[in-house]
């Protein structure tokens, strides 16, 4: 099957050119070659951060796809694109960025080419009778969408496909384009362009490709008459010395001095100029009579100041004008006869006392509606509660829970008259939670065993537990609680991960930086580092296994093995395979298998390197933000703390919840530990160190 010949025309001037401009074209791979042309209005603010950041999400997911399937690929491409690129508008700080980009993204592949366009990028089909236009410009532009319909085919033999800024058409005819296309190869074809646009201004970007399915009788230009290296991708003055003729180029010739009329008048700035000088001359004008005005206020201020006979004018004005509007009352009222004056003041007192009715009466009007409305919701809150119950009685806990939660929803907006109708709120909030949590099975322990105050710490972080003893990592030390008190063992700064090491008599402390091995017998603390030829360079969970090392790479997506050899651990290697996603994970645990929680609560198993499908009960409320999984090798249940909802979370390892446990107290939890024999799970809430039962 014949494979497509192409060649891209990218003529651009950093400094002079008017827009920001990218020709991208990637290296071959087994689904083909995908080329992105890119261009927005040069602006005072920087984007070209932002036109690389979009072709690196492209470049990078199109080199690492296995996906042999071009068109799948390419709808992937567009896909991320649509959804970074509100992302990069907000970034841009610029008003409608996205309606200013003009991109071609596609992809061709052995006689197939797939292409998609948002803005004023056309793609022209050639053939030997027509010159078609295959893209059309979206006029019902959705942001979210942008990318939204991929146009596809087969080039037949010499037929050729044009992907190019509208500017490469304002310069050469069409007809122009199609006769040198047609008879020449890509690469002699786009020399022989870029020979006619030689006196086009600097200021003018062209931005082409050029893919072709050639002919035997394309022709093939020597190097000698090339303006252009054969790798070489830019048209410049430089590039050769042959001169094509003025009747190849449509209208004059432009020379270097021409001003492109059509440009400025394309601005916006340009068409809304007369009516910003309009907006000048009122905001002068504005500013000549506010400064008139301030020149009054400041002459009759000092005039005050210091002019005792000004002074004394305005003094006499002022008492002139109370005084005559005080005759002017005086004397109307003397002339009314004492008939009138009764009836007057009559009239003012009876609209007093009206109106002071009308404002009592309204009020009580209000208060009786807020309490016919408080009452009705109080008797509809006890309906639904006789109802619940009444569902439980049935088993039906959704159907229960459902009705609970409808509770609450209508006490979110509800406004109390007075503190007797709070006080019965807030005993129905409480019962609220209460039947919540009865419906849900989570367990309510107001106040949990403390078995140490961590006040002198400063920020802990971790907690782990070994033959008894618990130790706690905070950002400046390393702490083992003993007897009920806090006991510094070594310092280490910006403490951020610590796992037990089962079987030995270490701990594994990690920062940002370096990870080291604590001997908790002898005090000693030594460091090691990771491969980075396994491509761990982050590190967001950590755990031993078989005296195996297991780290999770949130920013590599995955797992890394490093295994143990004596007291250290040697390179590492990818445990996880296949295209599971963990770059959300916030912790794991592992008993021979991985169990991951993300940050949207989901739940994963992963058994020797590949995701295994694993069906659990959702907990209800979800599993939120934050959450910690903890397991061990002989243990019969998954341990997850679920700081969002101040929860205790146990889960058998055939998904089914066997407990859950709220408590007031579970305001900051950190880290969890779990008593060998299962009996008891110690939590690191805070400034606290918890013990709590766990039923048998």
């Amino acid at each position: 099957m014949p494979i497509l010949q192409h060649h891209k025309l990218f003529r651009h001037d950093s400094l002079n050119g008017r827009e920001l401009s990218t020709n991208y074209l990637s290296d071959q791979n087994e689904c083909g070659q995908l080329f992105i042309i890119l261009e927005v209005p040069k602006n005072k603010i920087d984007q070209q951060p932002l036109l690389d950041e979009l072709v690196n999400r492209a470049a990078n997911h199109f080199a690492s796809t296995n996906n042999p399937d071009p068109e799948t690929v390419l709808e992937e491409i567009l896909r991320q694109l649509n959804q970074s690129l509100p992302e990069l508008s907000s970034l841009s700080r610029l008003r409608n960025w996205l309606y200013t980009l003009d991109m071609a993204v596609g992809i061709f592949y052995q006689d197939q080419v797939f292409i998609s366009t948002i803005g004023n990028i056309n793609a022209w089909l050639i053939t030997k009778a027509q010159y078609l236009p295959i893209t059309k410009k979206n006029t019902s532009f959705n942001p979210a969408k942008a990318f939204a319909d991929v146009v596809s085919g087969r080039l037949e033999e010499g037929d050729a496909l044009i992907v190019s800024t509208n500017s490469l058409f304002d310069y050469i005819a069409k007809e122009k384009i199609k006769q040198l296309i047609r008879r020449y190869t890509p690469m002699s074809a786009t020399n022989k362009i870029g020979s006619l646009l030689e006196t086009v201004p600097d200021f003018v970007t062209f931005n082409s490709l050029f893919i072709k399915n050639p002919s035997s009788t394309d022709i093939e230009l020597r190097p000698e008459q090339m303006r252009l290296s054969p790798e070489g991708s830019e048209v410049g003055a430089e590039s050769g010395n042959i001169v094509s003729s003025p009747a190849d180029i449509m209208g004059q010739t432009h020379t270097k001095t021409v001003l492109d009329l059509g440009v400025i008048k394309r601005n916006r700035w340009f068409r809304g100029g007369k009516n910003f000088f309009s907006l000048i001359a009122i905001f002068f004008k504005s500013i000549w009579q506010m400064l008139a005005w301030i020149y009054r206020q400041i002459k009759n201020t000092v005039l005050f100041i210091f002019s005792g006979r000004f002074r004394q004018e305005k003094e006499d004005q002022a008492i002139n004008t109370v005084k005559s509007k005080i005759d002017e009352r005086y004397n109307w009222w003397q002339r009314l006869n004492l008939a009138k004056k009764i009836a007057l003041v009559g009239l003012v007192i009876t609209v007093l006392i009206f109106m002071q009715s009308l404002v009592i009466l309204t009020q009580k009007k209000s208060l009786d509606k807020k309490s016919q409305v408080y009452q009705e919701l109080i008797q509809t809150i006890n309906a639904k509660f006789a109802e619940a119950e009444s569902k439980m009685i049935y088993n039906d806990q959704m159907a229960a829970e459902s009705l609970i939660l409808e509770i609450e929803n209508s006490l979110q907006n509800l406004n109390v008259s007075s503190p007797r109708q709070q006080a019965e709120i807030d005993a129905i909030k409480d019962k609220v939670a209460h039947q919540l949590n009865t419906i849900r099975r989570i367990h309510e322990v107001p106040e949990p065993v403390e078995l140490a105050s961590l006040a002198n710490l400063a920020s802990p972080r971790q907690i782990a537990q070994k033959q008894g003893q618990f130790y706690i990592l905070d950002q400046q030390k390393l702490y083992q609680v003993k007897n009920q008190s806090v006991e510094p063992m070594a310092d280490f700064n910006e403490g951020k991960l610590l796992a037990d090491w089962p079987n030995k008599p270490n701990l594994i402390l990690g920062n940002n930086e370096k990870y080291f091995i604590f001997n908790i017998q002898n005090k000693t603390m030594d460091a090691f580092a990771f491969a980075k030829s396994a491509g761990n360079n982050s590190v967001q969970d950590l755990n031993i296994y078989s005296d195996n090392l297991y780290v999770l790479d949130t920013q590599a997506n995955q797992f890394f093995k490093y295994p143990g050899v004596n007291n250290s651990f040697t390179n590492g290697q990818k445990w996880l395979k296949g295209d599971s996603d963990v770059r959300d994970v916030n912790s794991f645990a592992i008993d021979g298998s991985i169990y991951s929680i993300d940050n949207q609560g989901i739940i994963k198993k992963f058994t020797k390197g590949a995701e295994e499908k694993f069906t659990y009960q959702m907990p209800r409320p979800q599993i939120g933000k934050g959450a910690t999984i903890q397991t061990f090798r002989d243990s019969k249940f998954l341990y997850i703390i679920d700081p969002q909802n101040k929860r205790v979370i146990i889960l058998n390892k055939d998904g089914n919840i066997k407990d859950q446990y709220t408590s007031p107290k579970f305001d900051n939890l950190l880290d969890l530990t779990i008593d060998p024999a299962e009996k008891a799970i110690y939590l690191l809430n805070g400034q606290h160190l918890y013990l709590l039962a766990i039923n048998q």
